[in-house]
């Protein structure tokens, strides 16, 4: 039987192989349009205006994969954190503290990217939740699940509108 940090770590381990399929997604999927558009219309010397939304279909994924930033900026194990429930609070904690580096590691790279984050290894858990509730104001998660509905219509609509082009 794992324990409850164990299991907490491997959730952040598979957050982590998660948000970064999605942003190979978004790199495959964004230039890959690009290369479709730019492609047809230079190799194949297609000429028709439905193509073009092929070519905004990469740009609108690129500018999309932004959001796959805030999504992820903060791993869920610090969200626990912010849990009403005292047993939870107290397994979040132990999960960060046993594997710190990596955590904490991630949060700060997330964060402040390359500048210096040493301040936040250095947290304790009442300093930590205050600035966890800094950077989870705004619902990402679900602002991320919400336009995840719309952007796979969209680009399903868009690459059928490819495909007829073609065919024309």
């Amino acid at each position: 039987m794992k324990t409850v940090s164990a299991q907490l770590y491997e959730e952040f381990l598979k957050e982590k192989k998660t948000n970064r399929r999605f942003e190979l997604a978004g790199l495959y999927i964004g230039y890959g349009a690009y290369v479709v558009s730019l492609g047809i219309v230079f190799w194949f010397k297609r000429e028709n205006p439905l193509f073009s939304a092929m070519f905004f279909l990469g740009l609108f994924t690129r500018v999309s994969s932004l959001m796959i930033g805030r999504v992820f900026l903060v791993p869920k194990v610090f969200l626990q954190l912010l849990s009403t429930n005292p047993s939870e609070k107290e397994d979040a904690w132990e999960t960060i503290q046993a594997h710190k580096e990596e955590i904490i590691g991630r949060l700060a790279g997330n964060i402040f990217g390359w500048n210096d984050s040493s301040e936040l290894f250095s947290l304790n858990r009442e300093q930590m939740i205050e600035f966890v509730k800094k950077y989870t104001v705004t619902d990402w998660r679900r602002i991320g699940k919400i336009f995840l509905m719309f952007y796979v219509p969209i680009s399903l609509f868009v690459t059928y509108l490819t495909i007829y082009a073609w065919f024309q």
